[in-house]
Order: structure tokens, then C-alpha cells, then sequence
């Protein structure tokens, strides 16, 4: 998850565009909110759960792991600069990590529970997963505050994107199971009158199944309320019903060979 970008500009960045051409491109996908945190919560609530600012909140309700636990499947949020130990703080001493991009430790049953809290951790423990061949099924992946592009710019989450996280994770977009999903939590845009090009942001998927894929432009409008729904249908969870906006429809698998 990238950061603050409107589609406008994603698409144009070479880098971005060079994936979207190897990929397939999500036209329309939205953010639900500004500022960011409430983006975040919708990716593993489906609903931003009482979340409206970048201020912490500590939330109820149920969330996207207590699913993916209750059916077995692996998991991890591997967050950069993140300090352990559920640290609750809003921002990390070096001040690169900031809690209003950890979604996972906003909720109460994850950061409440040990076994839970202990699937957040510092992403430098992605490359010893990786290593041992430990890599959980289902991974959300957030850069810090610099390599994210919102206190850089985007052209240094680009090269982020292309030197550093790309390359650590390529021998994952080989297997025929990985979905690589770059999105960005919001556009940098707040007030545009034209409602449809609402928080409009850059969305890809990449990946072998994607790559056979005769579709590469996706029309369909997505939101951050999707990717839930989404999770759901592909590992057949059950589903927890916070869905609350006519955006929240799941990928079209068919797209997908």
C-alpha cells in the first residue's frame, strides 16, 4: 500500500505504468475516505468502523484475520519500521512508522489477543520468511512514511517499489498461487466536484494467472470496501457483513485465468 496519490499521476510514473501494462490495470478503484487511516480500516473491515481521522481510535467489531484464522489460513502484516510487541504509540522514535497505517492494531480483537498481535511485525522479518520458505497465505505489506511516497514523493515510492520490494519478493510472483495487489491508501486530491473521479487511485494486480489473462484493463468500479469480499470469495471465509457501500463487490475472478 502506497501512499496520498491521485490516479492522475500514478499512471503516468514509468514504473507504475510499466507494471500495469504486465499486469491488469483497475481503472476504477476509490478510496472510501480522506484522510488516510479510515482507507486502511476498510481494507481488512470492509467498513470504516467508526474510523473517520488519522487519530487513534481503538475499534470493535470484527476484522479480516479473525476469518482467515478461523479457517486456517496463514498470515502476517509485515509493517516497515514497525517497533513490536503491539506497540500502541502513533509514531515510532525514528519516526518512520506511523500507526495510522497499521490498520491490524487499531482493532481490539487482534491487538487484545497474543497470538494475533504476534502476526504484526517489522518487515525485515519478510526476507527471513521468505528464507525459510515460511511465507504466510495472505500478506498485507505496508512501507514506512518515506518509502510510501507520503513524505517523499512518488517517485521515490516508485523506486521503492522497483528496487527494493519487487525484487525481494519476485521468486513469490512465479508461483502460480500469488496475487500481487499495488494500490495506494488515497488519492492526494480531496475536493474534486466530478463525484465518480471521487479518491480515485492506481490499483494493478500482478502475477503468472494475471499474465495469461487476455484482459489488462479492468472497468469495473472498485473500492477498498472490495478486497475483503474479495478474500473472502477466494479462500471461501465466511463473511463478517460489514459491507456498507455499493463499492464493496469483489473482484471479478473471470478477469483472471
Amino acid at each position: 500500500v502506497l501512499g496520498s496519490t491521485d490516479y492522475e499521476d500514478a499512471i503516468k510514473d514509468p514504473y507504475l505504468s510499466y507494471l500495469s501494462k504486465q499486469g491488469i490495470l483497475l481503472k476504477h478503484t476509490h478510496g472510501i475516505w480522506h484522510p488516510s487511516q479510515p482507507n486502511y480500516i476498510a481494507m481488512i473491515c470492509a467498513s470504516k468502523s467508526g474510523m473517520l481521522t488519522d487519530f487513534s481510535q481503538d475499534l470493535g467489531g470484527p476484522s479480516l484475520p479473525e476469518s482467515l484464522e478461523e479457517k486456517g489460513i496463514t498470515w502476517k502484516a509485515y509493517i516497515e519500521n514497525y517497533p513490536g510487541d503491539g506497540f500502541k504509540a502513533d509514531v515510532s522514535e525514528d519516526k518512520l512508522y506511523v500507526r495510522k497505517h497499521n490498520p491490524f492494531i487499531s482493532m481490539n480483537n487482534i491487538r487484545n489477543n497474543l497470538t494475533l498481535v504476534s502476526k504484526i511485525v517489522n518487515s525485515s522479518q519478510l526476507k527471513h520468511d521468505l528464507k525459510k520458505n515460511q511465507v504466510p497465505q495472505y500478506i498485507f505489506y505496508v512501507p514506512n512514511i518515506n518509502n510510501n511516497g507520503e513524505n517523499t514523493n512518488l517517485t521515490y515510492a516508485s523506486n521503492y517499489l522497483k528496487n527494493e520490494f519487487i525484487p525481494l519478493i519476485q521468486h513469490l510472483l512465479t508461483s502460480t498461487k500469488t496475487l500481487l495487489v499495488v494500490t495506494f491508501d488515497e488519492a492526494s486530491t480531496y475536493l474534486d466536484f466530478n463525484l465518480a473521479d471521487f479518491n480515485h487511485v492506481y490499483t494493478a494486480l500482478i502475477g503468472p494467472n494475471v499474465l495469461k489473462s487476455f484482459i489488462h484493463e479492468d472497468e469495473t468500479r472498485y473500492s477498498h470496501f472490495s478486497w475483503v469480499p474479495t478474500i473472502e470469495a477466494n479462500w471461501n471465509l465466511s463473511s463478517f457483513g460489514n459491507g456498507v457501500d455499493t463499492d464493496a463487490v469483489p473482484l471479478d475472478f473471470n478477469i483472471l485465468m
